[in-house]
């Protein structure tokens, strides 16, 4: 066993032999996606305001559909995650026809916990037609319009081709992704000090 000499202050070679571009062990590689499309959804809630923004995705085989909620300009947490429509198309099949749900029913969808995730999806889902306001239930809704001929739609998009990217260590080598697959939004609020007498 060889002993270091913890005084030893000669520098240390700490240059990496790898070349910059090559991803590291840790590196996290991001699978290419169509944007189809982009879009704002009005608010619901009864004291909301503004909109959110939204994504229509797909994998590069176009195969799949996801949605993302991307922004959210007058504050709020939300996550910032590519929700697989199969999750929401579950959530929506388990909804008798005509019977109000809350927004609720939808937040098994994501990953991350805000609070305003399913509300903010819902938004997306009455504003794309496939959710309706309950007629007598004012923060409810009920199934609307029909899923199978909204993925033909959105499948036929020309859409944009997003390429992949590689993070290494937190840094990203490519910033060409519009959504990461999953972080938590948060909006970081200020309170000026108070000046002292």
């Amino acid at each position: 066993m060889t002993k270091t000499n913890s005084t030893d202050t000669s520098p240390a070679n700490t240059e990496s032999t790898a070349p910059t571009d090559a991803p590291t062990p840790h590196a996290t590689i991001t699978p290419p996606f169509w944007l189809l499309k982009e879009g704002t959804a009005p608010k619901l809630g009864a004291r909301a305001e503004g909109a959110i923004r939204f994504h229509v995705l797909a994998d590069s085989e176009r195969q799949h559909l996801f949605v993302a909620i991307t922004g959210n300009p007058n504050g709020g947490y939300f996550s910032r995650e590519r929700v697989p429509f199969e999750k929401i198309e579950a959530c929506l099949d388990v909804i008798p026809s005509g019977k109000p749900c809350p927004s609720k029913a939808f937040k098994e969808t994501f990953v991350g916990r805000s609070s305003n995730n399913a509300g903010f999806l819902v938004a997306v889902l009455r504003n794309e037609g496939l959710l309706a306001a309950a007629p007598d239930a004012e923060s409810q809704h009920v199934r609307h319009g029909d899923t199978a001929t909204w993925k033909k739609a959105m499948f036929a998009e020309t859409g944009t081709l997003i390429a992949p990217t590689v993070v290494n260590g937190g840094e990203k080598q490519v910033e060409s992704e519009p959504v990461p697959d999953y972080t938590e939004h948060k909006k970081t609020l200020t309170i000026p000090r108070k000046k002292s007498p």
